[in-house]
């Protein structure tokens, strides 16, 4: 068994629109092919035995038990991983739960699909599941089986803790997300983006992008803050910073025991150490927080019950009683006993995966223990409590009791104005008081210390008591109600004319004033400033859209190979277009027909949400199909005026785009709006490229429906023009004096044909063509294109991209001419493999009236060779009167 390839999906994809987050693992089965598991002794016991949560599948019988029943009654093996792989996400604290297995065209290589939460991990239990099921198959012993297994689920827990979203960024990522805003993580931490383009807000755990600086560096100081909330009246310890030890006798006479101990920028416990009663427990504590700063705090030592107090926005939105990991003594185990019982609770678990975390025994409980006379051999007295850990921190075994009923209005009152004089926008003050219920100005109690980023876990799930939501006072904070959190989003795809429409929609909508983000096999845009070159048609590059704060409108080219490799790069769209379906890449990554690539394409409009439009070519019958899958509104363009579709559909009050009379035309429902004269289009050179109008129509349909106004779109499309700088390699022609250059990007049978049409009618009787097949398509495609090239040039010029992908050199060639000269043996065919030479080739041997058409593989180099040769043939003169005076000079 081979595993072939593994691919994380993060978006709409093949396999599901609303699952986003999917592994698909490409598995060639080999000699498993022939053994379906009732042919594998002993499979079904051993699977049972590791595994007994598996009898909780109900798979395709919809019953408990279904899953085990097909694994009795036989089922292949790319089946049964994939079920492994949902389930030992499940053990590791992972619960996720769909899957699917679909046999490819190639015998006994399967797709195995099954969805997952963290990425690394769905891609580390792909091919764990791989080696459980060979280690079953294999009849490995119920011992080793059990071992892999175990050591496997500890690896993932490791996984999903080092990279999931703690419990805080989680909950505010996670609330943002049930209020529709969407969300991109920007680093492998806590930074996060929510929302899109302008309209984004950011947080890196409880930090926001509104937190003042000033106001963390004043709480991370903990010595000047407390000193300013003092100043201002607020009940504060008293205490001293100092760096050096001899001080500390000096200070501790000062204040009085008990005493605290804390690192000056203290933060989540660390170094920290209170309720010290003798001057060698200080000392100590001394140096355990040296090691975090060089500045120590040493301060008088609050007697109470230690509450953490929760302020967002300068309102108080939640207190709980911490405290810190303990056991109770029996009389009857060891310290070490009462931990470990302590842990089996079903609420502890490793990490962040449950409401409280395990405890650990580490060199501050040893500390602990030794500063009370214990180890931990020793039996614990009935009714004693033994303190593990100084800070109250869940994250080391703590605790928490939710007290935000119980606050007295005085402290309420107290602590936002706390939050309001330290500047913090989510500010955790740490209370040291008898209660929580009475002043802590009568009380007794104080504010030991405020701080930045606070974390959430305690107030979201505290161990007793209310679980308070305070994650949507954090999205409240960023997005107040009726503030926008996305940007529109229109998302391009099709086999020919998509980088076209998608520079024509974003063209339009530079027009009115937005600045618009686009992707095009060219590269990515904002506004008019290329930003990335390259062919960025796939999720990554749909990102670097959406995460620019500049950013207005997305205008999002889609290609097949991101939505197959990887997803969309983003969650829905506003209108999604779909130009036509051809035949072009087929046969690559298991897509062997023209209704698979339908399929595929479909995966745009199927992502608009309900009230937005699928923009749909009414004259390709496989585009209109997607009409039945859509949950959206759609809208028709097509190129025949009297398409009974287009009719249909207007009659029943939907709105369409048509070529009639020489007119690009909107219905809306009974009512005809002209827009331009196809004539006044460059992009259609008078009409003459007749290819380019159904281009024009999606973009004016799209532009229509967004809200765009008639004479807007008028001007848009009239002042595109076909240039190497608004739309390089689309039609791009070039005056070269005596003879004339098109680019163009034609790169399949179906778009070479619609391009042969508009060469056509252009002047000159030799017509060069410079072009050749490329590498990862069907022989029988390349084949075709030399056939469709035969009955458009007069002579051809057959070259290779500089990419082979995957074919030796002159391989493709010699298909493309063979193809050519099956169409027709007399034409003239020279064969240069290098795209460049074959460029400037044809240029130096071009005769006087003779057309050159390049289809490039590298639009941009196509175009700089074009225009380099055009300024050696025409060079601009400079006369001694052009040049300016310099200043000074006469």
């Amino acid at each position: 068994m081979r595993i072939l390839s593994i691919r994380a999906l993060r978006g709409p994809n093949f396999w599901s629109i609303r699952r986003h987050k999917l592994i698909v693992m490409e598995l060639d089965l080999e000699e498993y092919e022939q053994k379906p598991t009732n042919k594998i002794p002993g499979f079904l016991g051993r699977t049972r035995a590791l595994m007994p949560s598996l009898h909780e599948h109900r798979c395709s019988y919809g019953v408990e038990g279904g899953f085990l029943r097909r694994v009795k009654e036989g089922t292949w093996a790319g089946h049964v991983i994939e079920h492994f792989a949902l389930e030992i996400q499940t053990l590791a604290g992972m619960d996720t739960g769909f899957g699917r297995t679909r046999e490819t065209d190639t015998p006994g290589v399967y797709n195995v699909v099954f969805s997952y939460l963290e990425e690394e991990a769905g891609i580390y239990v792909a091919e764990t599941s791989v080696e459980i099921f060979l280690k079953i198959a294999e009849q490995s012993s119920k011992e080793i089986l059990q071992k892999i297994l175990d050591d496997h689920i500890q690896k993932l827990r490791e996984i999903r803790e080092d990279v999931r979203f703690g419990p805080s960024t989680s909950s505010i990522v996670k609330e943002a997300y049930q209020r529709g805003i969407p969300y991109i993580r920007l680093n492998e931490y806590s930074l996060v983006q929510l929302g899109f383009g302008v309209h984004q807000q950011r947080i890196q755990a409880t930090t926001t992008g509104r937190t003042n600086m000033i106001a963390v560096d004043l709480a991370c100081d903990k010595y000047e803050s407390k000193k300013l909330m003092q100043d201002m009246g607020i009940p504060v310890p008293r205490g001293y910073e100092l760096r050096d030890p001899s001080e500390i006798k000096e200070v501790v006479d000062a204040i009085g025991f008990p005493i605290a101990v804390k690192p000056l920028d203290a933060n989540h416990g660390k170094g920290i150490t209170v309720n010290l009663t003798s001057m060698k427990e200080v000392r100590t504590a001394f140096k355990a927080a040296k090691k975090f700063c060089n500045t120590v705090i040493l301060e008088r030592s609050l007697v109470g019950v230690d509450f953490r107090a929760l302020v967002i926005n300068n309102k108080l939105v939640a207190v709980a009683e911490r405290r810190p990991a303990h056991v109770i003594g029996d009389g009857q185990h060891t310290i070490q006993q009462l931990i470990d019982m302590v842990n089996k609770d079903p609420r502890r678990g490793y990490g962040h995966e449950k409401v409280l975390t395990q405890i650990e025994v580490d060199h501050q409980t040893d500390r602990l223990l030794t500063f009370n006379g214990y180890t931990l051999e020793t039996i614990l007295p009935k009714e004693i409590i033994c303190y593990l850990k100084s800070t109250a921190n869940l994250s080391t075994g703590g605790t928490a009791i939710d007290r935000t009923d119980d606050v007295h209005p005085y402290n309420v009152f107290l602590l936002e104005r706390i939050a309001r004089i330290i500047g913090l926008d989510i500010a955790g003050i740490d209370v040291v008081a008898p209660d929580i219920t009475t002043p802590l100005t009568e009380n007794g109690g104080g504010i030991v210390e405020v701080n930045a980023a606070p974390g959430f876990r305690m107030h979201l799930a505290p161990s007793a008591g209310i679980g308070r939501n305070v994650a949507e006072h954090v999205v409240d904070m960023l997005f107040p109600p009726g503030a926008p959190s996305r940007i529109p989003i229109i998302a391009v795809t099709g086999t020919n004319g998509k980088t076209t429409t998608t520079r024509l929609i974003a063209h339009i909508l530079k027009g009115v004033g937005n600045t618009v983000g686009f992707t095009t096999s060219d590269g990515v845009y904002v506004g008019n400033r290329l930003i990335e070159r390259g062919d960025t048609t796939g999720p990554i590059s749909a990102k670097m859209v959406l995460k620019d704060p500049t950013v207005e409108i997305a205008v999002l080219e889609a290609a097949r190979g991101g939505m197959l490799r990887a997803g969309l790069g983003f969650d829905r769209c506003d209108i999604g277009v779909v130009t036509n379906v051809t035949e072009d890449h087929l046969g690559l990554r298991n897509i062997n027909s023209l209704e698979d690539m339908a399929r595929v394409k479909s995966i745009v409009p199927c992502s608009v949400h309900e009230d937005g439009f699928a923009v749909l070519n009414a004259d390709d019958d496989l585009v209109f199909d997607m009409t039945e899958e859509i949950s959206c509104r759609a809208g028709l363009f097509s190129m025949v005026d009297n398409n009974p579709r287009i009719t249909k559909h207007s009659e029943q009050g939907g709105i369409c785009c048509i070529y009639e009379n020489g007119y690009i035309t909107i219905l809306k429902g009974q009512w005809q709006i002209r827009i331009e004269k196809v004539i006044n289009i460059p992009l259609t050179f008078s009409g003459r490229a007749t290819f380019m109008i159904q281009n024009v129509l999606a973009a004016t349909l799209t532009a229509f429906l967004h809200g765009i106004k008639n004479e807007d779109i008028r001007y848009g499309l009239t002042t595109f023009v076909p240039s190497e700088t608004q739309a390089p390699g689309r039609l791009n022609l070039f005056d070269m004096g005596k003879f004339s250059v098109l680019v163009d990007f034609a790169h399949n049978p179906a778009g070479l044909e619609g391009l042969g049409k508009f060469i056509a009618k252009l002047p000159g009787k030799v017509k060069t063509g410079v072009l050749g097949g490329t590498g990862d398509r069907r022989d029988e495609d390349t084949l075709q294109l030399g056939k469709t090239a035969a009955g458009i040039f007069t002579k051809i010029i057959a070259r290779e991209d500089d990419d082979k992908r995957g074919r030796d050199p002159g391989e493709v060639t010699a298909i493309f001419v063979k193809g050519v000269h099956e169409a027709n043996p007399d034409i003239e065919v020279k064969e240069i493999i290098s795209a460049v030479e074959s460029i400037e080739y044809a240029l130096k041997n071009a005769q006087d009236g003779e057309l050159v058409v390049i289809l490039a593989d590298e639009v941009a180099r196509a175009v700089k060779i074009v225009s380099d040769f055009r300024e050696k043939l025409n060079p601009v003169k400079v006369s001694e009167r052009d040049i300016p005076n310099l200043p000074g000079e006469d």
